[in-house]
């Protein structure tokens, strides 16, 4: 099996819905692959699919107690272009410029699954984001602009914290309540 890397973006449940149109905000439309997701208080359309299916309503409730996942959608996200980014993406397909003139790269697929964290935070979820592939996997390692883009999102969110599973290497602190702890990782070492 190959690597399955992943960002884990830790937010209180009531942050799901404006976490879930931030995601919306940054991932590229494809009215082809749309999934609804059902809030007590309305629904988003969401530019992916769930388990592959597009067309789909999900419902989504973070106030029910439930085991397993809370939601799993397959996605991609527009990041904005950084060395690593430039090479591993295709140019001619995934790279674009947006209304303020930023190179933007896609990524995906991307899966997500929404887990209650209640036990280790209360009234939290985590938003796990993994890689699909060994090679995005290295690249969610080594992209400083991905780094950012998860951290931004936790900060955005009031998330309390935001970790990179590497699997076997474990688990690297990204970020913990208001503090950006990147600084006390050694980035080179995970190249290998």
């Amino acid at each position: 099996m190959g690597l399955d890397y992943s960002y884990e973006v830790y937010v209180h449940r009531d942050s799901a819905r404006g976490l879930l149109e931030t995601l919306k905000a940054n991932c590229p439309a494809r009215p082809d692959r749309t999934t609804t997701v059902e809030f007590p208080d309305g629904q988003v359309v969401m530019p992916f699919t769930s388990h592959f299916a597009s067309g789909t309503t999900v419902r989504f409730d973070p106030a029910t107690l439930q085991r397993g996942s809370l939601l799993d959608l397959d996605l991609s996200i527009s990041f904005e272009a950084d060395d690593e980014l430039l090479e591993w993406v295709d140019r001619d397909l995934a790279l674009r410029i947006d209304a303020d003139g930023r190179r933007l790269c896609d990524v995906g697929y991307i899966y997500l699954h929404v887990w209650q964290a209640s036990t280790f935070l209360p009234d939290h979820l985590c938003f796990d984001f993994m890689a699909a592939t060994t090679r995005m996997s290295r690249l969610f390692a080594r992209s400083a602009s991905i780094r950012k883009w998860f951290v931004d999102l936790t900060f955005d969110h009031g998330g309390p914290l935001c970790l990179l599973d590497l699997e076997e290497k474990g688990r690297i602190t990204i970020t913990l309540g208001s503090t950006d702890c990147q600084y006390n990782v050694d980035w080179a070492g995970l190249y290998i």
